[in-house]
């Protein structure tokens, strides 16, 4: 019982910050402050480093001696791997995508857009940039291969962190309209169309990016005091 509860305070922060970054809600180099997240999730300090630490193992969090936890920031090299890496997995999983999808899926995608396009109509940035993330995790769960599913949950998370630093603009790169035509091309199973929609979609969330000098967020901010 006691493992079973630990285990659950452990996945409830993690969670969390992972969301957090996600969503943009903190940034690259943002300190974490185990005060903070103690108060905030009402655990003890031993709750929150362990969940700190899965966090560093998952590469989000940096742990440095004396400093403390503070979110990663992603060089350029990484950066330009990392939508390298994106169009190699996303092409795979479109293709498997377009020729597995079911009629359900096709509904949960049409639901998932509608939720899209009226956060970009409510401009509201948090909502759309988690949409956004959510949405290629939606078409990657309609594919058989679990470890290319899990897999995308680390890239995405990656590019949140990726985007937050280098990205030239302060809303979403990730448009509700691209979107709309890649489900569009799954529904009609057009696996050439689907294809190069993705590819196009994640070369413009790529030449969004200042991949030569990157601004980067404050690293000095810290997220709770």
């Amino acid at each position: 019982m006691y493992k079973q509860e630990v285990t659950v305070i452990d996945e409830t922060i993690v969670g969390a910050i992972v969301n957090d970054v996600m969503e943009q809600r903190i940034g690259p180099g943002a300190r974490l402050s185990e005060k903070f997240l103690c108060d905030r999730f009402g655990a003890s300090r031993m709750y929150v480093r362990r969940a700190l630490l899965t966090l560093a193992n998952k590469g989000i969090v940096e742990l440095q001696a004396n400093k403390g936890a503070s979110i990663r920031r992603p060089t350029l090299q990484q950066a330009v791997t990392l939508f390298k890496t994106r169009k190699s997995i996303e092409s795979i999983i479109i293709k498997d995508v377009v020729l597995q999808r079911s009629d359900a899926d096709i509904v949960t995608l049409n639901a998932h857009m509608a939720l899209e396009e009226q956060a970009f109509i409510n401009n509201d940035r948090h909502e759309l940039i988690r949409l956004s993330c959510e949405f290629h995790l939606l078409i990657a769960s309609f594919q058989n291969n679990y470890l290319l599913t899990g897999f995308m949950q680390t890239l995405v998370t990656e590019s949140s962190l990726i985007i937050a630093m280098y990205g030239q603009h302060s809303f979403s790169n990730c448009p509700p309209s691209e979107h709309r035509h890649l489900v569009d091309a799954i529904k009609n199973q057009d696996q050439h169309i689907a294809l190069d929609l993705m590819l196009e979609h994640l070369e413009h969330i790529e030449a969004d990016l200042t991949l030569i000098n990157g601004r980067g967020l404050d690293s000095s901010a810290t997220f709770g005091v």
